[in-house]
């Protein structure tokens, strides 16, 4: 039986880990190679016979463990589209004048199908794959191009091919088209359900939570301490001393009982430290608790959502795995400083059902002052009605940001707007686990949230850590001197780094360093340094991006000599 699958173009560490990813891999730049190189002439020759494919996403199809063709797919992320190499920019302009500047467009390229396999139906199989992943990936637009011989295809699925615009390349004539997602989707929407793509690889989407330092140290805490763990963001610092004393007092007492079963008290507590409404208060065991008791309540499979890229993984594994639904990547650039367009934001948040926000933004620590007025442009119906029904916004490091206002008192006035806070990070809790979200909702969301969620141990110590804030805000004080003095001493190390305000700092690879950012994280550890490998978290971050925790003055100044070490045998 033939096999639609698909993959994200893959990686030296996924090639290597995969025989059967990389045997496809290669068939995929074998037959790129013998149809563009040497059937329609458009690339010189080689003597690899080997042509790798610019794409991002990648379909296939298989008979058994031979190759019948591919598709691949560029989504906006990417910048600029390979048909700008070919038509111009104008040209492109052009056959997008009728689209919404702020559309999401996909660009299907490189179909390609092997010679014995042609005119049997296969080519339209893999643009109806391509169709139903841009689909699924909150597109609004398809374009492509295509040569001469293969626009009858194009046209049968109701592409518009303007044949105007034509650009000879080798043997054969390429032209440009467009559709509308929805046409396609009417014209061909049961033939589009039907289609089953199995992803060939199973990609770590969740976020990556430090377990290299676990499989180093075990429980062993002495060796434990040897290691500085700077791949996950914990605080640099204890909890204040009244949690360690209440805790400490009443051990027995809190391993052993039962705690209160809806976490009365500490919602009572963060009321009134929050000067919050009780009833409009949720409480788990920790953010990643809340998001995945909640958010499969909120959305469902035909959801739209948008999301930041690059932002906490966490969200997209739960959005693609657990629900299933669409998912736009609102693109953040390195060269834009990681700042969020709001005026772009707000237009395309009002076409989707659902708005995920973390902010400060993890891994790239850009705070956003402007995210309450850009909230209520997103939720208004003055000029037109907003389809958005549910805006999340993360709120786990806004602790650490000075003079930062928190959104949770909106809540009241947005019934769509749902906070979440962790107290994990900012008040070094995060072996006991407590978190909580602010909204309007919290009646209905209360029921999917089990008793008994957060241990009596992390109710004690939550509520004597928000009794202390003034210990809290000289620990805050101390992480940004600290991030300050190693955000230099890695600028010196020529590293490019991207502003934070919180514990950590998100970098790219001097240009000196001839390793990916996976091999240059494990040259770490060898050392008993572990960071955070950040290529994974958002689609417009490569192989060059690292991030590191803030941790003390000492060990900062540990990683900053393995580090000099590196680069010195680079």
């Amino acid at each position: 039986m033939n096999k639609l699958a698909y993959f994200s173009k893959p990686n030296d560490e996924e090639l290597a880990s995969s025989k059967d990813l990389s045997n496809l891999w290669q068939q995929v730049t074998k037959l790129r190679y013998d149809v563009f190189a040497e059937e329609l002439q458009q690339y010189s020759q080689n003597d690899d016979k080997m042509l790798e494919d610019p794409g991002e996403h990648f379909l296939t199809l298989s008979d058994k463990n031979n190759l019948i063709g591919y598709v691949s797919i560029n989504s906006p992320e990417d910048r600029k589209y390979r048909m700008e190499n070919y038509f111009g920019k104008q040209v492109l302009d052009n056959i997008t004048q009728k689209v919404s500047e702020k559309a999401i467009i996909h660009e299907v390229r490189g179909l390609t199908i092997n010679d014995e396999f042609r005119n049997q139906g296969f080519a339209k199989l893999l643009m109806m794959g391509a169709l139903k992943f841009a689909h699924q990936n909150g597109a609004d637009n398809i374009i492509a191009m295509g040569h001469t011989e293969v626009l009858p295809m194009y046209r049968a699925i109701g592409m518009h091919v303007f044949e105007e615009y034509n650009v000879p390349a080798g043997d054969v004539v390429f032209y440009p088209m467009i559709v509308a997602v929805d046409q396609l989707m009417m014209l061909a929407g049961n033939e589009i359900s039907a289609l089953e793509i199995v992803d060939l690889i199973e990609h770590d989407d969740a976020c990556y939570h430090g377990g290299a330092s676990w499989d180093e140290s075990g429980f062993d805490f002495n060796r434990r301490r040897e290691l500085v763990v700077a791949d996950v963001l914990d605080s640099p610092f204890p909890p204040c001393p009244e949690v360690m004393k209440l805790i400490s007092d009443n051990l027995i007492s809190s391993c052993h009982e039962s705690p209160p079963t809806q976490c009365e008290p500490l919602i009572e507590k963060i009321s009134q430290v929050r000067s919050l409404d009780e009833s409009n208060i949720l409480v788990s065991s920790g953010s990643s608790s809340l998001m995945f008791s909640l958010m499969p309540n909120l959305l469902n499979k035909d959801s739209r959502v948008l999301i930041l890229s690059p932002m906490y993984g966490e969200y997209l594994h739960i959005l693609t795995h657990l629900i299933g639904c669409h998912v736009t990547h609102f693109p953040l650039y390195p060269e834009e400083g990681f700042v969020i367009d709001s005026a772009s934001f707000v237009e395309v948040a009002r076409r989707h059902d659902a708005v995920i926000i973390v902010n400060p933004n993890s891994p790239t620590g850009v705070y956003n002052s402007d995210l309450g007025v850009m909230i209520s442009r997103i939720l208004s119906n003055v000029e037109n009605k907003s389809n958005c029904k549910m805006i999340w916004v993360d709120e786990t490091y806004i602790e650490y940001v000075e003079d930062a206002i928190s959104l949770e008192s909106l809540t009241s006035q947005h019934e769509e707007l749902i906070i979440c806070k962790s107290m994990s990070k900012c008040y070094a809790l995060s072996g006991l686990r407590v978190a909580y979200a602010v909204t309007a909702k919290a009646s209905f969301l209360r029921r999917f949230i089990p008793p008994w969620s957060v241990s009596l141990p992390a109710q004690i110590g939550a509520i004597a850590a928000l009794s202390n804030q003034q210990y809290y805000a000289e620990q805050y004080s101390i992480v940004h001197h600290n991030r300050v003095e190693l955000n230099q001493q890695l600028i010196q190390l020529g590293f490019q780094t991207y502003p934070s305000v919180a514990n950590y700092v998100l970098t790219k690879l001097p240009d000196s360093v001839a390793h990916s950012s996976n091999q240059f994280i494990n040259l770490c550890r060898q050392q008993d340094i572990f960071i955070r490998d950040a290529e994974n978290m958002g689609v417009t971050l490569d192989s060059r991006y690292v991030r590191f925790a803030v941790k003390s003055k000492t060990e900062n100044q540990r990683i900053i000599d393995c580090l000099r070490d590196l680069l010195g045998s680079c």
